[in-house]
C-alpha cells in the first residue's frame, strides 16, 4: 500500500466525493441538525413573516443537500459556492434547472432585490473575518428586497471550547468505510482565528494487478469566532432588523454553551 499526497487549491477538491457521507456523520456524532429540522426551522421563520417566501438562495450551499430539501418542499432555489467541485455534486443532485453560481462571497452575481430569502445552512460563513462578515451582509442586503429574511448558522461557543485548546492541539481521527480522517485543532490567544489542519486519505482508482494507492489530501480550514455583539452591530449597519440567535435551529436562544448558532433577521430598507 502506498500513498500520493495533494494540496489543491480548493480544499474541497478531494473531500466533495465524501462530503455527503461526512455530513451524515456529523449529524450523529457532532449535533448537526440534519436537514429536515433546518427546513423546519425555516419553515416557520419564513411563515411568521409579512413577506411571503418563494424565491431562496444558499450560500455555500456545498453538494445541494439542503437546496434539494428545500426544493421538495416547493421553492424555487438558487446555490452559491466557491467549489468548483462541491458545486459538480450539486449539478448531479439537482440537475440542470437549478441555477448554480460559482463565486466566492462577498460577491453574489445576481440581481437586486431578486429573492425573498438567502440562507447558509453549513457553518460556511465560519470561514470570513469580520470584515468578511461585513462584506458579505452588504452583498445579502443587495439581493433581499424590504422584508426579505437572512438565516445563516456558525460554530458557538461551545463549538470552540469543546475542539481548540490554546495550550495544545486537539487530535480526532475517523475512519468512514474506505475513506479516513485527520483533523488537528490548534488556536493561539494572541490570534482572532483558529485553525483546523485537516488530512483524508482515499483510495485511488486501483491498477489491474497493482497495489492499492491512497491519495492524501491535506488542507487548513481557518475559522474566524463571530461574537454575537459583532453580528448584532453589523446586522444594523446593513439594513438588517430583529436579529435573533437561537440554539442550533431550536427554539432555544443560543447561550454560552451552544455548538452551533442559527441567526435569524430582516431586512428592513433597500
Amino acid at each position: 500500500m502506498s500513498s500520493e499526497t495533494t494540496t489543491p487549491a480548493d480544499p474541497y477538491t478531494n473531500l466533495a466525493e465524501t462530503y455527503d457521507r461526512l455530513a451524515e456523520w456529523a449529524i450523529v456524532c457532532q449535533e448537526e441538525s440534519p436537514r429536515d429540522r433546518v427546513a423546519d426551522f425555516l419553515q416557520t421563520f419564513w411563515q411568521a413573516q409579512h413577506r411571503p417566501v418563494r424565491t431562496v438562495l444558499e450560500i455555500c450551499c456545498g453538494t445541494g443537500l439542503m437546496l434539494s430539501e428545500l426544493a421538495g418542499r416547493g421553492y424555487a432555489v438558487t446555490g452559491l459556492d466557491r467549489s468548483a467541485a462541491m458545486l459538480e455534486r450539486a449539478r448531479r443532485r439537482m440537475g440542470e434547472e437549478t441555477t448554480l453560481f460559482h463565486a466566492a462571497l462577498p460577491h453574489i452575481p445576481a440581481e437586486a432585490g431578486k429573492f425573498d430569502a438567502v440562507v447558509s445552512a453549513a457553518g460556511g460563513l465560519n470561514y470570513l473575518s469580520e470584515a468578511q462578515i461585513s462584506a458579505t451582509f452588504g452583498a445579502v442586503a443587495r439581493v433581499l428586497p424590504a422584508g426579505g429574511t437572512f438565516t445563516f448558522d456558525v460554530f458557538g461557543q461551545g463549538f470552540y471550547r469543546k475542539f481548540f485548546d490554546p495550550s495544545a492541539p486537539r487530535v480526532m481521527a475517523l475512519e468512514l468505510d474506505d475513506t479516513s480522517y485527520i483533523w488537528t485543532f490548534s488556536a493561539s490567544a494572541e490570534e482572532e482565528f483558529v485553525d483546523m489542519a485537516y488530512t483524508q486519505f482515499s483510495p485511488a482508482p486501483a491498477a489491474d494487478g497493482g497495489e492499492q494507492v491512497f491519495i492524501r489530501t491535506r488542507d487548513l480550514h481557518r475559522y474566524y469566532p463571530l461574537p454575537h455583539a459583532a453580528v448584532r452591530r453589523l446586522a444594523a449597519e446593513h439594513g438588517f432588523t430583529d436579529a435573533k440567535v437561537y440554539d442550533n435551529y431550536s427554539a432555544q436562544p443560543s447561550g454560552p454553551n451552544a455548538l452551533y448558532d442559527t441567526w435569524t433577521m430582516v431586512r428592513s430598507r433597500s
